[in-house]
């Protein structure tokens, strides 16, 4: 028997079960007589979980010059996206996600050019405080000689 709708008791059970540590969807749709993928869109419908999180992430966690794609990398994601976007026979799902992804990418050659200034500012930066200890160090030896 296949089931369309969910009850108040259905819903008030998964979330039961979720607050429990339940997670795993094939063990949730056993309990509760769906289907493991019935269980994620109501999770999420439910608006208890977006997405799994695999790796906890904080905000101070450093960019890697290795994560950047450049403006060369970014550009031919963009042209291969807007080339399957002219393909015949896309479904739905698809045509939304490669528009979020050309969207995505514009916004990214954007962001990477403000960040490659802002690496740029800040090597300058360090390189003017290593400069500025150089003369610190030069006047200090200069007092030193001198008195």
């Amino acid at each position: 028997m296949v089931k369309y709708y969910w009850t108040r008791e259905e819903e008030a059970r998964l979330l039961e079960l979720w607050k429990q540590g339940i997670r795993d969807p094939n063990v949730l749709a056993k309990e509760l007589g769906r289907k493991p993928g019935a269980i994620r869109k109501k999770l999420a419908r439910m608006a208890v979980v977006v997405g799994e999180q695999t790796v906890q992430r904080t905000t101070t966690t450093e960019v890697s010059a290795k994560d950047i794609i450049t403006h060369e990398q970014a550009l031919k994601f963009l042209v291969g996206a807007l080339n399957n976007l002219q393909q015949p026979g896309q479904d739905k799902l698809e045509l939304q996600r490669l528009r979020i992804l050309v969207d995505a990418l514009q916004g990214y050659d954007s962001v990477l050019e403000k960040f490659e200034r802002w690496c740029e500012i800040e090597s300058r930066l360090l390189e003017m405080g290593r400069k500025i200890q150089e003369i610190e160090k030069e006047l200090q030896k200069r007092k030193t000689v001198s008195a």
